[in-house]
């Protein structure tokens, strides 16, 4: 058994016409002591939001780092399923949520930036979405706060592994907001890593799944991703990503896109 992720990101069409820096982030942790982590944020690069790309940047650095202490803080992986499956989407997102918005204000500070403002106008400063995903031995937990997809594909399915809400338009959910851990939605899969070779897990920003004209055009795509892995090889697909992604944006709606997957075979 073998995890390989990798990913890549493209500026979006209009974005790059408009000269709008990249807004989105990704981080990942490899296959380290029996865990993967991986985490996407997609900063929301309007007027209001002037520090979103490095709101993002925070977002997938705490994200990777809070979840990885968790993972070493339990000795038994069952514990830990049973905490993320009861706690996920309360305690588990409220640190994330505190956590991200401490970074927020230390960055604030040592950057001498907007004096005067209040906590809750700096966070709006540096909003962000953010969509995180931890693959252990025994289960895959996943979370999400804002827009944005994480899917899962294997040799007989295609489909979302969180289900979170869609808002018309452009609003989304964001860290920024106040008690942003309320807005939270998370899902544990128990999950053997051997377990039906090969599957695919895949996070990505909004500006992927805006590209298409429905959900079932997105997902149709996901499975293309995944039977070419299998087809080609990783190696193969990371070295075409970047310009597939970039053509997406193009044809689509012109966003910021940025997409990770994580292939177990």
């Amino acid at each position: 058994m073998a995890i390989s992720i990798f990913g890549e990101w493209t500026q979006g069409a209009s974005h790059n016409r408009a000269g709008i820096e990249w807004q989105d982030h990704w981080r990942k942790i490899d296959y380290v002591k029996g865990v993967s982590i991986i985490s996407v944020a997609d900063g929301h690069g309007s007027d209001k939001c002037p520090y979103s790309a490095e709101g993002a940047r925070l977002a997938t650095r705490v994200f990777c780092n809070l979840m990885l202490e968790y993972y070493n803080s339990y000795d038994d992986l069952s514990t830990l399923e049973t905490f993320l499956n009861r706690e996920g989407d309360v305690r588990l997102a409220r640190t994330i949520d505190l956590s991200w918005k401490e970074e927020v204000l230390s960055a604030q500070e040592r950057e001498g930036r907007d004096i005067g403002l209040s906590e809750r106008e700096i966070y709006t400063l540096y909003g962000t979405t953010l969509l995180g995903m931890m693959i252990t031995e025994g289960f895959v937990f996943s979370l999400q706060i804002g827009d944005g997809d994480i899917v899962f594909a294997d040799r007989e399915n295609t489909g979302f592994l969180v289900d979170a809400d869609r808002l018309l338009g452009v609003e989304t959910h964001s860290l920024s907001s106040e008690n942003a851990w309320k807005n939270a939605v998370t899902a544990v899969m128990n999950k053997e890593p051997d377990e039906g070779l090969p599957y695919m897990y895949m996070l990505s920003t909004d500006g992927f799944s805006n590209s298409f004209a429905n959900r079932g055009a997105f997902l149709a795509t996901c499975r293309e991703y995944y039977e070419m892995i299998g087809k080609h090889g990783v190696k193969t697909i990371k070295e075409h990503l970047k310009g597939w992604l970039r053509e997406t944006s193009e044809l689509g709606c012109g966003d910021d896109i940025t997409a990770v997957f994580a292939y177990v075979s």
